[in-house]
């Protein structure tokens, strides 16, 4: 499995993290290959077969970028507003892209708690990169959680010293490994139960339905306490119901998980323990049985063809 970092900062040599997460990587990881795109472009002036040559031959593809002004830098757009072209990457032909695992990687300067709706910055990171998530949409691949790292600037007398930036970057840099290491890794069930993991983080955040639709397969059987539904259309009828009664950061507990190979498909049983609050300030806690019935694509995708959900208490 190859891995492609695109790295996209307008002044590398004066990168203290961006630099050093990148060269980590690639130090790390004989199958990356780093792409600097200001180096490579200084003139803005982008060979669009070359990088649509380096994205084909990619099976993961990371984005490796400083938070500007709640945004990626300028050249990045730009590689994005060519490289992702029609019918290459969207369009009756484009599927250039289908599969493929798009990561977001990216440092930011300010503190955390910055970035909520009591915070300076008014929102959370996740709701800024809501373009970035249905470009991965819109090009058939597959968004993964993004990366990032709060604290990431260093400015001589004022904010942070070299030392602590350099520290966070180190640990930005081994988070990516971990993830870039699981891909190439692992077998079906371990990819499984990280699915499902990272699925009920989602959940947790009530994410926009784009996120899960992206996994559900046309014509899924899905059942819940609410109903019957079916497909995408189904999900996005029982979800909008879903986020109208609970708030966000609620939390589902996985208590046991087991993942059997049947046919072609993957059998996925669980049990889960749901804790939320509603919009009426009640406590919810449920206790659940679920049963899916995934596939895994010849792509490495998954797919959901049933999501059964039996309330237990």
């Amino acid at each position: 499995m190859k891995t492609l970092l695109i790295l996209a900062h307008p002044e590398p040599d004066k990168s203290i993290a961006n630099r050093r997460i990148a060269d980590g990587v690639v130090a790390k990881s004989k199958n990356t290959e780093v792409r600097d795109i200001f180096a490579l472009y200084p003139d803005y002036n982008i060979d669009i077969e070359a990088e649509q040559r380096a994205l084909l031959e990619a099976d993961t593809v990371i984005f490796q970028y400083p938070f500007w002004w709640y945004n990626m830098p300028a050249i990045l757009k730009h590689w994005f507003d060519n490289v992702f072209d029609f019918n290459f990457a969207y369009g009756p032909e484009g599927d250039k892209l289908k599969g493929k695992n798009f990561l977001l990687s990216f440092t930011i300067g300010g503190p955390a708690d910055a970035y909520s709706p009591i915070g300076y910055n008014h929102f959370r990171i996740e709701d800024f990169i809501k373009p970035m998530e249905q470009t991965a949409y819109l090009a058939q691949m597959n968004f993964m959680t993004p990366v990032y790292e709060h604290g990431m600037v260093y400015i001589p007398g004022v904010y942070n010293t070299q030392e602590a930036v350099e520290e966070r970057a180190d640990n930005h840099t081994e988070r990516l490994l971990n993830v870039i290491n699981r891909l190439e890794n692992e077998d079906p069930e371990t990819k499984i139960k990280g699915f499902v993991k990272e699925w009920f983080e989602n959940l947790d955040k009530l994410t926009d339905d784009g996120y899960f639709n992206n996994y559900i397969a046309n014509g899924a059987k899905l059942s819940f306490a609410e109903g019957e539904f079916e497909g995408h259309e189904g999900f996005s009828e029982w979800y909008a119901g879903i986020k109208k009664t609970i708030k966000p950061d609620n939390e589902h507990r996985i208590e046991s998980i087991n993942v059997i190979a049947e046919n072609g498909h993957f059998n996925v049983d669980m049990s889960v323990k749901l804790k939320a609050e509603t919009y009426q300030g009640d406590t919810l806690q449920l206790n659940v049985k679920e049963n899916w019935k995934v596939e895994i694509t010849r792509d490495g995708r998954i797919k959901i063809h049933e999501y059964i959900v039996n309330t237990i208490n």
